[in-house]
């Protein structure tokens, strides 16, 4: 990709703070194994999201309908609402987060934030109907992505660190929709860029003089959704509705390394500062987040978000840079999005099976047989508590192979007993729930 320059220049606006908060509990259950999350949520003062990003101190929500960037701090209380930002949508971070960039499309530009009084310092230009829209930093410089001509979209750059930023553009765009973009402090010479909109590609530059040159390409992907970079820069991960599945590329190679099994669709995905992967998914049934300690592909946590019809958005999966908290945001379908913070994420699973019998005859004691599972080791002495009907029924001791049963006389009255099983969680461990109902015949 070669690049022309063009005149840049920048322009400071006053931003207003507009701030509603409302807070709910929030509410994690699956349908054959529940797990219960250290989960709060927060609904913010927009009705639109494009993107999601944390760092030490924010979580920073793009809403393209209000113009603005929500700004919050990890428990979720809204610091500031941005304003003022034409069609706001991808944002990133400078390595001492002194900074942020957010692209603003509606006004062919973008903008920079002071992240400590969360106001805009700046604006660079990129040129009549560029409208960009992906960010990331790179080589010195801050990359976008742009309509290029009215079937192709390109790459750009701005000299952010000089006094007078210049503006460079693509000579030769190659990308069918605006691609999304990524880079590491890990290797901070090197782009990535994936495609957006229906089309298939992936590319690796090096950025090191200032120009974008590609030194690696692939086919294997296609309409992107989400896109991150591993913290060492060795590995890039893809979140593509059409696969059910997240892509893991070695770089700056571009070989598929692995996947990550999440079901269908993904679309966001965020690394953690030590590695640790937060995949998210769209509609993939019981879970919406799946995490994953470096090096394995079985997620050792899964998060629920999706209880009343509620979605995890595109984009909308944020680590905090050490790795403590994991946020998602989603949209019910009441309007307002919501910001749910994961406190307890490095806890894992505790995975509840149960078995019993379809059809039982009156009268006769039933035994139901389960196991407590996890990936990660439960301590000695670990029980589950058994509920029928809402009611107490007894406690039960598990063996060091997780395995446990009990039995129960269901009362005369009682034609589907529900028998309820918790693990109440541990220090390593969340909470497990599982549910079966057996139907007593006469």
């Amino acid at each position: 990709m070669r690049t022309r320059r063009s005149a840049g220049g920048t322009a400071l606006a006053a931003i207003a703070a507009s701030v509603t908060l409302f807070v709910s509990p929030a509410q994690a259950q699956g349908q054959a194994q529940d797990q219960s999350q250290s989960q709060n949520s927060v609904v913010l003062p927009v009705t639109s999201h494009w993107q999601t990003l944390a760092d030490s101190r924010h979580v920073y929500v793009s809403a393209p309908g209000q113009d603005s960037v929500v700004a919050t701090d990890h428990d979720g209380q809204v610091i500031k609402t941005v304003e003022g930002l034409d069609g706001a949508r991808g944002m990133t971070l400078t390595a001492d987060e002194s900074h942020l960039y957010v692209a603003l499309p509606e006004a062919d530009a973008i903008a920079e934030i002071d992240t400590v009084t969360l106001t805009e310092t700046r604006r660079f230009l990129t040129g009549t109907d560029t409208e960009p829209e992906n960010l990331a930093l790179a080589g010195g410089r801050l990359w976008f992505s742009y309509q290029a001509t009215v079937f192709d979209s390109g790459i750009g750059s701005v000299a952010v660190a000089e006094t007078a930023p210049s503006v460079d553009l693509d000579d030769n765009p190659v990308w069918y929709g605006k691609p999304r973009l990524a880079s590491s402090p890990g290797a901070p010479d090197r782009l990535v860029a994936a495609e957006s909109a229906g089309a298939a590609g992936m590319r690796v530059y090096d950025v090191a003089s200032g120009t974008a040159e590609e030194i690696a390409y692939t086919d294997g992907v296609v309409d992107v959704e989400d896109l991150a970079v591993t913290a060492d820069g060795s590995s890039a991960i893809t979140a593509n509705g059409g696969t059910y599945y997240h892509q893991r590329w070695s770089l700056p190679d571009l070989t598929e390394e692995t996947g990550y099994d999440t079901g269908a669709y993904p679309n966001a995905v965020s690394i953690a500062s030590d590695g640790t992967v937060a995949a998210g998914v769209m509609a993939s049934g019981d879970w919406d987040i799946f995490v994953y300690r470096p090096g394995e592909t079985a997620p050792f946590r899964t998060v629920s978000l999706n209880y009343g019809h509620m979605e995890l958005l595109e984009r909308g999966v944020a680590w905090v840079p050490d790795g403590s908290r994991l946020f998602g945001t989603r949209f019910p379908y009441s309007g307002e999005v919501v910001l749910d913070i994961i406190d307890d994420v490095h806890k894992a699973n505790s995975d509840i099976t149960l078995t019993a019998p379809q059809t039982h005859p009156y009268g006769q004691p039933v035994t139901i047989s389960g196991k407590l599972t996890s990936l990660v080791p439960f301590p000695k002495h670990k029980v589950v508590t058994v509920t029928r009907n809402n009611e107490p029924l007894t406690t039960v001791k598990v063996k060091s192979d997780g395995s446990f049963h009990f039995t129960d006389l269901p009362a005369d009255y009682m034609r589907y007993p529900e028998y309820v099983v918790t693990y109440a969680g541990d220090a390593e461990h969340v909470s497990g729930r599982a549910a079966v109902t057996v139907e007593i015949v006469t």
